[in-house]
């Protein structure tokens, strides 16, 4: 069983945890990198899965640096960032938001801070959490260009991250940034787009819930501890 209480920070990924979000992103790598090719596009899309949670800078200047095998490419560069911010912010306002969510974040006494770390654009993520009515849940949204584990050792330095705390998260970079904070972390497999995650969770022995409603059946007691 897993008690809210034992934790001080609650920390949760956008695409794929608050939000089912993730095919949006992969639809908009693939859609700003197609005039360069459906092979580079759909080489594009593959990075982006297999490096779920990482910014789309890193993703873009994989793309541009070692897809296309381009030595300058700034211009393009910013092209890429300002398409794919518009494609994604727009849809985002609308996808649906993760089975359980408001139930499960209602459950967490406001004593306990509750966070958004994500690869997304940190200016768009809080325009997006105000319009649909998510920022009231969340202490504070972070995201890029800053990578996430930036921000979670920036964070946890400042003491805004107060340990013990966890992530629930959707990738291996997720799982990742968790263990560099001390973190614990749980994996959600209902949105993940992440092929290996089942092999990976076994073998990191990773706890694994569907999605927010299966997370607050496991509770103690199925409620708040």
């Amino acid at each position: 069983m897993i008690s809210i209480n034992k934790y001080k920070t609650w920390i949760f990924d956008c695409d794929g945890v608050i939000l089912d979000s993730n095919g949006i992103k992969t639809e908009a790598f693939y859609e700003v990198a197609l005039p360069y090719g459906k092979d580079n596009a759909a080489a594009l899309v593959k990075y982006h899965k297999e490096y779920g949670g990482m910014s789309r800078f890193r993703k873009f200047d994989y793309f541009f640096k070692d897809i296309l095998k381009m030595k300058v490419f700034d211009n393009e560069f910013a092209r890429a960032l300002e398409k794919y911010g518009s494609l994604v912010s727009k849809k985002m306002i609308g996808c649906p938001e993760s089975q359980g969510l408001r139930s499960f974040l209602g459950l967490i006494p406001e004593k306990i801070r509750k966070i958004v770390v994500s690869g997304g654009m940190e200016n768009e993520l809080r325009d997006i959490f105000a319009k649909r009515g998510l920022s009231v849940y969340f202490n504070d949204i972070y995201g890029s260009p800053d990578a996430k584990e930036v921000i979670l050792k920036r964070e946890q330095k400042a003491g805004m991250i107060a340990s013990p705390s966890i992530f629930i998260g959707d990738t291996q970079y997720d799982h990742e940034c968790a263990q560099k904070i001390g973190a614990d972390f749980i994996f959600m497999s209902g949105y993940t787009e992440f092929d290996g995650w089942k092999h990976y969770c076994d073998v990191k022995n990773v706890i694994v819930v569907q999605d927010l409603t299966y997370l607050k059946a496991r509770l103690d007691g199925g409620k708040n501890s």
